[in-house]
């Protein structure tokens, strides 16, 4: 930016020239780390929602997934003001000054990006999601049924779409009576007749979840206990994690690894009918030979939306391969399970090489 100053001699100018514009590099400064936390903080949070998007997208599609973390941010802020002054003798003896201020303010970021890949990255990702995980996302506030039909596959037997764990399947998979069972869970949490809790087992810790006295004469917990094949009368079931053998009055489940759980969420990804026709997707379809619509399975948890054109109320959007896919912003549950996905990838990832992202911002005039 330029200014021209015409004060009466230059040797009166240009210290205060001086002074206006170290003081304003006095204020620049700050303003500009302020502002450049906040942008890139937007611009980070951004784009990981992006990519988390952009693979159940790739997934949908059979395509190679990737992630990139942010691992390093240094930006480096120059600020160069000049200052001239000159002393003119005019035509007919008049004498006149002339003064020039000059601020020249420049922004150079650098970021550095990891590849997430290697041995100890994909265990992690292929590792099911243990019950610690479940209970800790349980007692942050999230919704059981949520955490359920995201996390777990099967539970006493019963399916939740156990072939959307890997790529789509060609013929619809089991899920309405797990989808009943959890829903009815729901439902006794609601009413707090249910707790979880450790206690000695067998000489171990243990993991156990109790109904109190007042579910007993609750339908619901009736037909939960039915649907499970558990003894309404004990209330008392021991919880078991991916185990090899069922267990009588045991509560048991099978859960989802992350790579799984992006599988799963991915099936809830619309696509487009050339796509479609193309067979760039796989079609599944019911028992009778119908097209299965993926919604009855995903209802309530996420509905990824395509358009020809850049959306204009999504909450976060991707283009690939020639369309723009995004949850709607007014989709709470959407954002929600996405909300959770993104939870769930931190949890399993484990630590970044060299660890969490720095921001340097070094001022310097």
């Amino acid at each position: 930016m330029r200014h021209r100053f015409r004060p009466m001699t230059p040797t009166s100018l240009v210290p205060l020239l001086c002074c206006l514009l170290l003081s304003a590099c006095a204020v620049l400064g700050p303003q500009a780390i302020h502002r450049s936390r906040t942008d890139y903080n937007l611009a980070i949070q951004r784009t990981s929602d992006e990519q988390l998007l952009l693979n159940l997208v790739r997934l949908r599609y059979r395509d190679r997934p990737l992630f990139l973390e942010v691992t390093g941010l240094t930006t480096q802020f120059r600020f160069e003001p000049r200052v001239s002054a000159g002393f003119y003798q005019e035509t007919g003896g008049h004498t006149s000054t002339q003064a020039e201020a000059q601020f020249e303010y420049e922004e150079k970021p650098t970021v550095s990006y990891t590849p997430l890949r290697g041995k100890e990255f994909v265990q992690r990702m292929m590792t099911p999601v243990s019950w610690r995980t479940l209970d800790l996302l349980d007692n942050v506030g999230w919704r059981s049924d949520r955490v359920l039909r995201v996390c777990v596959q099967k539970l006493n037997g019963l399916g939740n779409a156990v072939t959307a764990s890997g790529p789509t399947p060609d013929k619809a998979p089991p899920f309405r009576t797990f989808l009943e069972a959890v829903r009815l869970y729901q439902s006794l949490r609601e009413k707090e007749v249910v707790a979880s809790y450790q206690a000695k087992a067998d000489g171990q810790l243990a993991q156990f979840i109790a109904f109190d006295a007042r579910a007993s004469d609750l339908p619901e917990y009736r037909r939960f206990t039915r649907l499970l094949g558990l003894d309404p009368a004990k209330r008392r079931y021991r919880i078991t994690v991916n185990a090899q053998l069922p267990l009588p009055n045991h509560l048991q489940l099978q859960t989802r690894s992350v790579t799984g759980i992006l599988y799963f969420l991915s099936q809830g990804v619309d696509v487009p009918p050339e796509d479609v026709a193309a067979g760039r997707v796989t079609l599944t379809r019911d028992e009778e030979g119908h097209p299965f619509d993926w919604s009855e399975v995903l209802d309530g948890l996420i509905r990824i939306h395509y358009s020809r054109q850049a959306p204009d109320n999504a909450a976060v959007k991707v283009r690939y391969r020639g369309h723009w896919f995004y949850i709607d912003d007014s989709d709470l549950d959407s954002k929600s399970t996405f909300m959770l996905l993104g939870q769930l990838f931190a949890l399993q990832s484990g630590e970044l090489p060299g660890g969490a992202p720095v921001l340097t911002l070094p001022v310097g005039n």
